[in-house]
């Protein structure tokens, strides 16, 4: 019986500011195993993680991402605001970043607004495609995605595809991904029969369909809330006598 991964929503973010080395690397020790980012462009071209638009809400800066340049980027404070112990941590460059930790995790890339094929760059040189999925709400990046780098999974929401069938011939996807609203265990069983990987998402402490993602052997669920998925994880292993 496989384990069911944690991706690590933003890395550990409820213990580290988000988006950064330090919430990445805590996410890791806390038991994740693929680390969820955002990936946005600055003016000048350079790839960066950041979730929001602009760099108000997670810096000591403002103004959208697009309209800065990578030296200006470089030099904001992406740590403090979440605490003190935290102060001198940056927005991490795209490439920077998916290196520190290419050896120990794997990632589901986001893509906000970005070069995909500049993405796609940085995934062949470091030589993790078969590490990553990739995802987009804008529909032109998936688009572009599924272009430049096709040896990438994708991932789909059962809301945009709505069928196993097509999650697969819409949509290139191998991973649909159900929330709160969506999950439903005959929809995933019908994924699953399919061979399509199946993931659950929430931001929320969900005890009750934690336990239902394990119980159904879901491959993957995308959470905030990593420490309490690792211990009832251990937990359910234990009660069915699973090595981790």
């Amino acid at each position: 019986m496989h384990q069911t991964k944690m991706v690590c929503h933003r890395g550990a973010r409820l213990s580290a500011p988000e988006n950064t080395f330090a919430s990445a690397e805590t996410a890791l020790k806390l038991g994740g195993s693929i680390i969820e980012l955002d990936i946005h462009q600055s003016a000048d071209g350079v790839l960066y993680v950041l979730h929001d638009d602009t760099v108000d809400r997670t810096t000591n800066g403002s103004g959208p991402i697009s309209e800065l340049n990578s030296t200006e980027i470089d030099e904001l404070d992406a740590g403090r605001w979440f605490a003190p112990r935290f102060e001198g941590q940056v927005i991490p460059r795209l490439e920077a970043y998916l290196a520190a930790f290419a050896d120990r995790a794997g990632f589901y890339l986001e893509i906000k607004r970005a070069d995909c094929e500049q993405v796609s760059s940085v995934v062949r040189k470091l030589d993790i495609a078969d590490r990553c999925f990739t995802f987009s709400f804008d529909p032109q990046m998936r688009q572009q995605m599924f272009q430049h780098c096709p040896d990438v999974r994708r991932m789909v929401h059962w809301s945009n595809a709505g069928s196993p069938e097509a999650a697969i011939e819409e949509h290139h996807a191998s991973i649909v991904e159900f929330n709160t609203d969506s999950f439903d265990a005959s929809r995933i069983y019908e994924c699953q029969a399919a061979g399509l990987e199946v993931m659950f998402y929430t931001d929320k402490s969900d005890e009750e369909r934690f336990h239902e993602a394990l119980e159904m052997g879901m491959n993957y669920v995308n959470i905030d809330y990593i420490a309490l998925f690792q211990q009832l994880r251990s937990d359910y292993e234990s009660s069915i006598g699973t090595a981790p």
